[in-house]
């Protein structure tokens, strides 16, 4: 198996690589894999999420042989997340990973940017609204949404190298 993953801002990316890295994995950009792999090679795909939708999982189904998928949010991760996108996004007999990855105001297009602010924008208003009384979590999901950043880390890879392994 290898990793597959297509990336907007560069988080997506990054979780692809750290997670190549710590399986000792091939990990391929989308255009990479189009070049390099054969039709019905088994795959973990990694895409962004836009709107619910992992970017890129259709095709990759496709395409490959998709043992499993992770798509990449500005979400904190959670059991709602997960339950949204898995039914969003059909992948047959894969199981759906969730990682939060971050926000690049500056790397998406004014369009992107706009349809995120929409989507974010009562969030973001009734964190603004508790003041002082938000949680530490709460103030860093507020910074992220208005000012960017990464939520990238390696230990929020656990649950999808535990499944690897028993691959």
């Amino acid at each position: 198996m290898v990793i597959v993953y297509r990336s907007n801002t560069g988080f997506t990316r990054e979780y692809a690589e750290m997670l190549g890295r710590a399986e000792k994995i091939k990990v391929y950009s989308v255009t990479e894999a189009e070049r390099s792999l054969e039709s019905g090679t088994e795959i973990f795909y990694m895409g962004p999420l836009m709107a619910g939708h992992i970017e890129g999982v259709d095709q990759a189904v496709k395409r490959y042989q998709v043992r499993g998928v992770c798509g990449v949010g500005l979400s904190p991760s959670g059991r709602q997340v997960l339950e949204t996108i898995s039914r969003a996004n059909y992948v047959p007999n894969a199981p759906i990973f969730y990682l939060q990855g971050g926000w690049a105001p500056k790397k998406v297009s004014w369009l992107k940017r706009r349809m995120v602010g929409m989507a974010t924008k009562s969030l973001r208003e009734s964190l603004q609204d508790k003041g002082s009384r938000r949680t530490p979590e709460e103030q860093a999901q507020l910074d992220l949404l208005v000012k960017g950043g990464s939520r990238v880390a390696f230990e929020r890879l656990e649950a999808i190298r535990d499944w690897m392994k028993d691959c």
